[in-house]
C-alpha cells in the first residue's frame, strides 16, 4: 500500500505544504491559506489532485497508475478538528483539464 502523507507549516508571509509520497518529499509554499482544501482522484487519468478549494488553484498532483482500490484515510498530527465534506461539484478548472 502506498502513502500520502501532507503537512501544513505556517510562515510569517507564506504557508509551506509538505506533500510525501513513496519517499519523495515535495514543498509547495502559498501566499495565501486555504480555508478548504479539494481532493480530487482522478483513477482512470492516473492522478491525485489537491487544491484550494475557493480559488480552484491546484496545490499538487501526484501522477500514479492506480491498479487497485484507492481508500482515502484521514488524520491529524495535533488535537483539532477536520471536517470532510463529499459529493461536492466538480470545480470548473477540473472539468476542463
Amino acid at each position: 500500500m502506498r502513502r500520502l502523507t501532507l503537512v501544513w507549516f505556517p510562515f510569517f508571509s507564506s504557508f509551506l505544504f509538505r506533500f510525501l509520497h513513496s519517499g519523495v518529499m515535495s514543498d509547495v509554499r502559498v501566499t495565501e491559506h486555504p480555508d478548504r482544501i479539494g481532493i480530487l482522484l482522478d483513477y482512470s487519468g492516473s492522478r491525485l489532485l489537491f487544491f484550494n478549494a475557493e480559488r480552484g488553484l491546484v496545490l499538487f498532483t501526484i501522477r500514479h497508475k492506480f491498479t487497485d482500490a484507492a481508500y482515502p484515510a484521514f488524520a491529524l498530527e495535533k488535537a483539532g478538528a477536520l471536517t470532510l465534506c463529499t459529493g461536492m461539484e466538480l470545480p470548473e478548472f477540473v472539468r476542463h483539464s
